[in-house]
């Protein structure tokens, strides 16, 4: 059974995208956004998963390539952030405003699978376990990013028999 009842975006026929939140869903993204931010600007060990090394076996080259990209990285986030919290309250947002609940949603979710140290075979924990609250927030952001893509990918073109066109 999903953990999201419903589709929380749709793109309509005029290009746009129908927000679909209730006001306790939005709330829930206005405060996990804020503690997004305030992770950020702390510089937590939990946003590892948000700044990839490039250079695991050279330290050296690590420190430069951080050094050149980890501020815009940092500021792409933080617009992300900015954009999503402008649209929180609409009823519709353009593709770049889906664009930026996408990134955040996704920011978002690479958090919360650090904190639960989530790996590529997954997270099965009992109802009883202190971090099965916090997994079912993993898990409905997952759902909700799935939507994302899915309203995004229906305004690509359709495929032709030789192959996406250039």
């Amino acid at each position: 059974m999903p953990l999201i009842p419903r589709r929380p975006f749709r793109r309509r026929s005029d290009g746009l995208f129908e927000v679909n939140l209730d006001e306790r869903e939005r709330e829930l993204v206005r405060s996990l956004l804020d503690q997004l931010r305030d992770l950020l600007l702390a510089d937590d060990p939990n946003l590892r998963r948000l700044f990839p090394v490039a250079h695991p076996d050279d330290p050296e080259q690590e420190t430069a390539y951080q050094e050149m990209v980890h501020g815009q990285l940092l500021e792409a986030r933080f617009a992300a952030i900015e954009a999503v919290e402008a649209s929180l309250d609409a009823d519709e947002v353009d593709e770049a405003g889906l664009t930026s609940w996408m990134q955040s949603i996704n920011a978002l979710r690479l958090v919360l699978g650090t904190v639960l140290d989530v790996s590529e075979e997954g997270l099965d924990l009992e109802p009883d376990d202190a971090r099965y609250e916090l997994y079912l927030l993993y898990e409905s952001l997952g759902e909700i990013l799935h939507f994302i893509v899915w309203s995004l990918s229906e305004a690509l073109p359709e495929p032709t028999a030789d192959g996406p066109e250039v």
